[in-house]
C-alpha cells in the first residue's frame, strides 16, 4: 500500500487529522490521493478526508516509523530515569549531563532521521509530523545532535529552546550576551540542513533570539 505515491502525498496522509481524517494539503496532492482511492472530497467547501484505504495507509506509515525509531528509543534511557525515555536538552536545566549522553543523542537523532525517511520517501531534511507536535523537543534535539551545547547552569554558555508566541514556532536564545549573536548565527546555519529555518530577531531590550519554524518540502 502506498507504492507510487510521492513524498508529499505520503506526508499528507501521515499528517491528516487523527480524529476526522481531514487532509490539509494542496489541490494537486489532494487530487492525487482521490485518484488513488485514499481520499474523498466532501462538503461545499471541498475539503478532503481519508477513505478507509487512506486510514489503513496512515496506520501502516505510523507503524513503519515506530519500528524504525525503536532501536534509538531503546538506546537512550538515562536522560529521564523516571520512565526510561530520551529527552532532548532544551537548556532549561531539566536534563543532566552524563557520560553516555553523546551516544544517546546520536541514537535519538538517527531514529528521527529514519522516521523522516519512512514518511518522506527517503528525504531527511523535512521534519516529520511527530516533530511538528513537539517543536521544542525536535529543535533542541537537532541542535544537540549538531554539537551545539545546551545551557547548563553556571557551566559554559549554551542555547535555550522555548515555545514562542506563534503556534508551531519556537525561540532559541543564548545564555551569554557577549557571544550571543555569533552563537545564534551558527545555530541557525546548523538548523537549516536539519530541516528547520531560523530568522534572527531582537527583544525590546536588544537581546537577539532565533524564531525557528519547520522547513517544508
Amino acid at each position: 500500500m502506498g507504492k507510487g505515491l510521492t513524498a508529499a502525498q505520503r506526508r499528507a496522509v501521515a499528517e491528516s487529522d487523527p480524529a476526522t481524517g481531514r487532509v490539509a494539503a494542496g489541490a494537486a496532492v489532494c487530487a492525487a490521493l482521490v485518484a488513488a482511492g485514499l481520499a474523498a472530497r466532501h462538503g461545499r467547501a471541498g475539503q478532503h478526508y481519508l477513505t478507509p484505504e487512506g486510514r489503513r495507509l496512515r496506520a501502516e506509515l505510523a507503524g513503519r516509523a515506530a519500528a524504525q525509531a525503536a532501536p534509538a528509543a531503546a538506546g537512550g534511557g538515562q536522560a529521564e530515569p523516571a520512565d526510561g525515555r530520551f529527552t532532548a536538552d532544551d537548556g532549561s536545566g531539566a536534563v543532566r549531563a552524563s557520560a553516555g549522553r553523546a551516544a544517546e543523542v546520536a541514537a535519538a537523532w538517527e531514529g528521527l532521521r529514519q522516521i523522516r525517511a519512512v514518511l518522506g520517501d527517503g528525504a531527511f531534511d523535512v521534519p516529520a509530523a511527530w516533530e511538528l507536535e513537539r517543536p521544542v523537543h525536535a529543535v533542541a534535539l537537532a541542535l544537540e545532535a549538531a554539537g551545539v551545547p545546551p545551557h547548563r547552569g553556571d557551566q559554559a554558555p549554551g542555547y535555550r529552546v522555548a515555545p514562542s508566541g506563534h503556534p508551531g514556532l519556537v525561540e532559541v536564545t543564548w545564555s551569554a550576551a557577549d557571544s550571543g549573536p555569533a552563537a545564534l548565527a551558527r545555530a541557525a546555519a546548523l538548523l537549516a540542513p536539519a530541516g528547520w529555518q531560523a530568522t534572527t530577531h531582537r527583544t525590546r531590550t536588544g537581546a537577539p533570539f532565533l524564531l525557528v519554524s519547520p522547513r517544508h518540502a
